[in-house]
């Protein structure tokens, strides 16, 4: 059996179209440029080149600069501005993060071991010893290793790695998806890899033969890849599990014998880095993202954190505050699920890879989850985003179609980013409502959302409404309902770092300066300002402004755009701001002359499973009614940059165009200038 993976992402995006009738294991597609080689022996020596780009047709986000063209430059032609790096240094990057994680102690780290020394016994031992452990998150580390080792673990060794699988019941479970995704991927390589033996124990309880197995995992992983081109998945931008659906996809991937299973792998990995290409900002996702179960870091970090920012420095370090610190990477060393993405020889194309680390012109995108079910089966449309970003700041909003009942207590929806070197470089607000039972810093860790706030979202302003119940309408019901209390918490609160570099009070107004980036804060009932917060808050400070009903308005800016800080202040000080109480109304005209008015639209919160309960305002721009389109015809992805519109993924950048055309049997990838 040959070692894998056996060809290059970008080989198998172009064999369709070169004429290539099957993945190669020769150079049929080495003049391809691109983050790897054509050719691929499993010793994780790929050559990176990365000189894709795309064609950035127009921000379209009405911003006045004009030249909408994606290249970052301002001059409006559209030029590519050529490869994003030389491809020996994304290979040395790749290079440093496995012998830096060489621990064969750790359960996914033992693939850096085999990195340095193939033929490391304990290594060996230790993915044997994953693989039988029958832990769907220490699985997949020894069906890495057996993928891309084969030759290199005893005959015996790979029969205990079968019969561990063959009578591991998990093989074909589920649980949220990305512990589907573990473990569905291990048991469709396992039965690949050992056809025609009878006797697999199943999640559903019976033995079956491996080669029905095999089938049935298929067809659930055919479903589950297809559904992100109809509707994504609520754990896409995940920054805890956004990782655990990667490296499953990118076995598949290198792995797979099956043409359908790759060419569906690659369009779900696209999609995905796609999604975070465009949601990104320095490293940070922006929101609405849900399954936040750690505060993101603008910095390095010890200890069992996100792993997605790390991934985001191996792919794009241009773009994150991460670095080459062997220490920070040690601390996580244990589970990092980076060295997934640096075992295999592949990066996202550099069309991709230019969009996350803004070399974009100013842009507005939307997008869309769908809520949790099996297979890909959950409704579409449970929450909707809208994401501002420029090269200075970005902005991340969203509105719901709440379920009651329903998973949303570390549910991120709502973000103001700024340029910054600081540990933490976002400001966060919300009402305490799913973790109001809990410490503040536990609430604050997972959600940002609550079914008592409407936002509403132009550009680089945000109006943020609030109307509070004095009980719980949905007392005891979804996940983690002790984490709350029945009487609600009537207040406001928005959390911003200590490390600004400047804070002035002002006509009711809390401005914040960091370097160029300028933050107005408005909130309409009194508040005050707690500095003495405690455990993961200690590094921030709490504006908390009391009141059943509420509303804080937000606009930023930038020295370019209003010269000193002082200009600022006085330019918003001197906006028109009107609110209306008794109906919760609150209208802002912004600094360029933009008028965004939000009215409180009373949700129904009367419990029924299969009524979604809609939690957004009525808004207006410039007296016009938005969005122009209904909730339920919400975008999966659409933006100037990155679009999903009919089951066809486009990433447009400096003069090139990535496609991924889903809307036949089968995923066909193209890519043109």
């Amino acid at each position: 059996m040959k070692n894998h993976p056996r060809f290059s992402l970008t080989c198998a995006s172009l064999l369709w179209l070169v004429g290539c009738t099957a993945p190669s294991t020769d150079d049929s597609c080495s003049e391809v440029d691109t983050c790897e080689t054509g050719e691929s022996t499993g010793d994780g020596d790929g050559d990176g080149d990365g000189d894709g780009d795309g064609d950035g047709d127009g921000d379209g986000d009405g911003d006045g600069d004009g030249d909408g063209d994606g290249d970052g430059d301002g001059d409006g032609e559209g030029e590519d501005p050529g490869p994003i790096e030389p491809k020996e240094v994304f290979n040395d990057r790749r290079a440093w993060v496995l012998e830096t994680l060489a621990n064969p102690d750790g359960w996914a780290t033992l693939l850096g071991a085999l990195y340095v020394d193939p033929d490391d016994q304990a290594a060996l031992e230790q993915a044997v010893y994953t693989v039988c452990l029958g832990n769907d998150q220490s699985v997949p580390a020894g069906t890495y290793a057996l993928g891309l080792y084969w030759d290199h673990f005893s005959e015996a060794q790979r029969q205990d790695m079968k019969e561990c699988m063959k009578s591991w019941h998990e093989i074909n479970g589920h649980g949220t998806e990305n512990h589907a995704l573990m473990k569905n991927f291990a048991g469709f390589l396992f039965t690949q890899w050992f056809p025609g033996e009878d006797d697999w124990l199943t999640n559903q309880g019976p033995l079956v033969p491996g080669d029905e197995l095999h089938e049935s995992i298929r067809a659930n992983l055919l479903q589950v890849m297809s559904s992100l081109y109809d509707k994504g998945y609520t754990e896409n931008l995940s920054t805890t599990y956004d990782m655990l659906h990667l490296f499953p996809l990118l076995g598949l991937y290198a792995f797979a014998d099956d043409e359908e299973i790759v060419r569906a792998a690659e369009a779900a990995l696209l999609f995905h880095y796609a999604n975070l290409a465009m949601n990104t900002f320095h490293g940070i996702t922006l929101p609405p993202y849900n399954r936040s179960n750690y505060q993101q870091v603008n910095a390095n970090y010890h200890g069992v954190q996100p792993n997605v920012q790390f991934m985001h420095w191996m792919y794009w370090p241009e773009g994150t505050n991460i670095t080459d610190d062997a220490e920070t990477w040690l601390s996580h060393s244990h589970n990092s699920t980076v060295v997934y993405n640096a075992s295999i020889e592949w990066c996202p194309s550099d069309i991709i890879r230019k969009v996350a680390t803004g070399m974009t012109s100013t842009y507005t995108a939307h997008g869309s989850f769908a809520r949790f079910g099996a297979w890909g089966g959950g409704s579409p449309h449970d929450n909707m985003r809208t994401v501002y970003r420029t090269e200075d700041y970005a902005v991340g909003t969203g509105f719901f179609r709440y379920q009651p009942g329903g998973f949303y207590v570390n549910f991120k929806n709502f973000m103001l980013a700024y340029a910054s070197s600081d540990t933490y470089n976002y400001i966060e607000s919300s009402h305490n409502y799913w973790g109001s039972a809990l410490t503040e810093a536990e609430a604050w860790r997972g959600a940002s959302n609550s079914p008592f706030q409407e936002i509403a979202h132009h550009e680089n302003t945000v109006i943020s409404l609030f109307s509070i119940p004095e009980l719980d309408p949905w007392e005891g019901l979804g996940y983690w309902a002790d984490q709350r209390l029945q009487a609600q918490i009537q207040r406001a609160d928005t959390r911003y770092p200590k490390s600004v570099d400047e804070v002035v009070e002002s006509e009711g107004w809390i401005f914040l300066r960091e370097g160029e980036v300028y933050v107005g804060i408005r909130p309409l009932r009194d508040y005050v300002i707690d500095t003495e917060m405690s455990d993961e808050l200690a590094e921030f400070n709490m504006i908390r402004s009391e009141g059943a009903t509420n509303a804080i308005v937000y606009e930023l800016g930038t020295i370019e755009q209003h010269g000193s800080f002082e200009a600022f202040q006085d330019q918003l000080e001197s906006n028109s701001l009107e609110v209306d109480w008794d109906t919760l109304s609150v209208s802002y005209t912004d600094s360029e002359g933009d008028v965004l008015r939000a009215t409180w639209a009373a949700p129904d919160y009367v419990y029924d499973s299969e009524i979604p309960v809609l939690v957004r305002p009525e808004v207006e721009i410039n007296g016009a009614g938005q969005p122009e389109f209904d909730p339920e015809l919400w975008p999966v992805l659409d933006g100037p940059y990155v679009s999903l519109v009919d089951r066809v993924l486009t990433v447009q950048q400096g003069g090139r165009t990535l496609t991924v055309d889903w809307s036949g049997e089968m995923p066909v990838v193209s890519e043109e200038q």
